[in-house]
């Protein structure tokens, strides 16, 4: 199973189901709501990043950790059907941009103003550890789908 494959997985698993009906749970992630819940499933949604963008391990990683510290910073936010698609988005795409040399442009993320209400909700605290980033690829990684494969840990950290 290839990486971006693990990571959708992942991102299912945290999913908070059936909460499409609620109101936004916080004003930071209300921004990042949709009005109904994408016809794309996660597993899809990903593979067109490996697929079009050649979104590698490292910038998956880094994003679910920006997810995370977004949530942390942000109490009482959920994952939903919702917001998922775009808080995936907006993560890979600020992920991309501090990591890569080369990257896409944002018509290519298809993302429009969301970016600085994510990064708005992380006070501006992009940094990655080097600790905090193996603790997520090994979260990752050591998921049911991950079981019987293995991965490459790449040497890539925003210190």
């Amino acid at each position: 199973m290839k990486f971006h494959e693990l990571f959708a997985d992942f991102i299912q698993s945290i999913l908070t189901p059936n909460l499409c009906s609620l109101p936004p749970c916080n004003k930071v992630l209300q921004y990042f709501d949709a009005k109904k819940v994408p016809e794309l499933g996660i597993k899809e949604y990903v593979e067109r990043f490996a697929a079009y963008l050649k979104i590698d391990e490292s910038t998956y990683v880094s994003a679910y950790v920006l997810i995370k510290r977004l949530l942390k910073l942000n109490p009482g936010t959920l994952v939903t059907p919702l917001n998922v698609h775009r808080l995936l988005v907006t993560a890979i795409t600020i992920t991309d941009k501090i990591q890569n040399d080369f990257y896409w442009r944002n018509t290519d993320y298809a993302i429009v103003g969301v970016e600085i209400e994510f990064i708005k909700g992380l006070d501006y605290d992009l940094r990655i550890g080097r600790e905090e980033y193996e603790s997520i690829w090994r979260e990752i990684s050591e998921t049911d789908s991950a079981k019987n494969d293995r991965c490459v840990l790449y040497n890539y950290f925003i210190c």
